[in-house]
């Protein structure tokens, strides 16, 4: 009886285990490839998988065989052991060294593990080449700083290709790329370590503090693809999730197009004025409205709000904690950089490290224009309240000793109201 409750604790539990894996909101699926690195993974997996279960069925079918020949009888009702235990019984014939056996269980063993480490080397050379972009390509020669911190994504884009100087935009949570193009990506960290992974389109890289990772993402399809860091990284590490979008060439042109614009100062008397004042009041402080959040500062040392040189360059990335990477401490306090930049907060189908939708429709982008009609369209409106008004009671992230999460502002319904509008203005 308890050996039984023990097995069924054990299945309970491991069903459990198995279950916590399974997630509708965050589908991970890495069976599915969407791009060509993606389907180089699974392309050495399947065979490595069937060669793992023909190892499996061997060893456990010999180990089951074994004991089955040789088990000790049961005692039954003519044994002058019956009712009582297993009889003791005299040890088997023993071997004693097999030359040829031993020969073939360590060379067979070794043959299958080189030929799995060649297709595996293989595999992962290819997994970090990258292809000269298609014809028609808008920026050929673009690649992308991924910067994770606690706990969301930040990319930074160098669309000429040249990481010596300062990104040419920047945004957050969600990677945009266009279509049939390979994407070289560089990963890093302003903390703690984390790890970059969008399943359907390329394997994990982590991303190190003082430390910048060269990986590849390429999309055949038009699409949202989800991902997820899997580095442990502290309190919110599950919910610091990320999405991939790709685009045909000509929205990602478009896409870009309006990235680059900034925004003008509203005037007093426009609808948003108000708010645009209680953002620069109560918001400014961590996030950046280039055009809008710009400020004099005496230090001239430290960038602007509106300069992207306070994001730095790709080399300022290896000497953590340089403070020029992106982030810096005023009056200890982490300024902007350290927060998303919120230029075009309304262009963006997620928000706080892509935990919350933000849009009805942002699991339907699977066709050219869908992801630029985002703005405009049906939004949640209730779940982004929520979130001004206490963001650590819906996402336990906020640290204020540590600078880091989004604290509770302590705003009123009115000013939520306001800085909902304000935000869903953002396009």
């Amino acid at each position: 009886m308890v050996r039984a409750r023990t097995r069924l604790l054990i299945t309970v539990a491991a069903l459990s285990v198995f279950a916590t894996g399974c997630a509708e909101d965050a589908p991970l699926d890495t069976l599915d490839p969407a791009g060509d690195k993606a389907q180089l993974l699974l392309d050495l997996f399947v065979p490595v998988f069937w060669v793992a279960v023909a190892v499996f069925v061997l060893v456990f079918g010999a180990v089951a065989y074994i004991g089955w020949k040789f088990r000790v009888p049961k005692p039954g009702p003519d044994d002058e052991h019956f009712p009582g235990d297993y009889p003791d019984e005299e040890f088997p014939p023993q071997t004693h060294g097999n030359f040829q056996l031993e020969v073939g269980w360590t060379i067979v063993p070794t043959i299958i593990m080189i030929v799995i480490a060649v297709f595996t080397l293989a595999t992962l050379f290819q997994l970090d080449d990258v292809d000269a972009a298609p014809d028609g390509a808008a920026h050929p020669e673009m690649e992308v700083l991924v910067v994770g911190q606690q706990w969301w994504w930040e990319y930074q884009y160098h669309l000429d290709g040249d990481t010596d100087t300062p990104p040419d935009l920047v945004t957050a949570n969600e990677l945009v790329i266009p279509v049939d193009q390979d994407i070289r990506i560089y990963t890093t960290s302003r903390d703690v370590i984390h790890s970059f992974w969008i399943p359907r389109l390329n394997g994990k890289r982590d991303s190190a503090p003082g430390r910048v990772h060269p990986w590849t993402i390429q999309a055949n399809e038009v699409g949202r693809f989800a991902g997820q860091c899997t580095e442990f990284c502290g309190l919110s590490h599950a919910y610091m999730r990320m999405y991939a979008v790709a685009l045909t060439q000509d929205d990602f042109a478009a896409w870009v197009d309006n990235q680059l614009t900034s925004r003008e100062p509203l005037q007093e008397g426009d609808r948003h004025f108000e708010a645009e004042q209680l953002f620069l009041a109560q918001c400014s402080r961590c996030h950046a409205i280039f055009g809008v959040t710009s400020r004099d500062r005496d230090d001239d040392d430290v960038p602007e709000m509106d300069d992207l040189a306070m994001y730095g360059d790709l080399e300022s990335y290896r000497d953590y904690p340089d403070l020029s990477q992106g982030m810096y401490l005023e009056d200890g306090n982490l300024t902007a950089g350290a927060a998303p930049n919120l230029t075009h907060f309304a262009t963006r189908s997620s928000y706080a490290g892509s935990f919350f939708e933000l849009y009805a429709g942002a699991q339907e982008i699977t066709e050219a224009g869908a992801y630029l009609e985002l703005p405009g369209s049906p939004y949640f409106r209730s779940v982004l309240e929520a979130w001004l008004r206490n963001a650590p009671a819906q996402k336990p992230n906020a640290q204020p000793e540590q600078a880091r999460g989004m604290p509770n502002l302590g705003l009123t319904e009115e000013q939520i109201d306001l800085l909902v509008e304000y935000l869903m203005s953002l396009d």
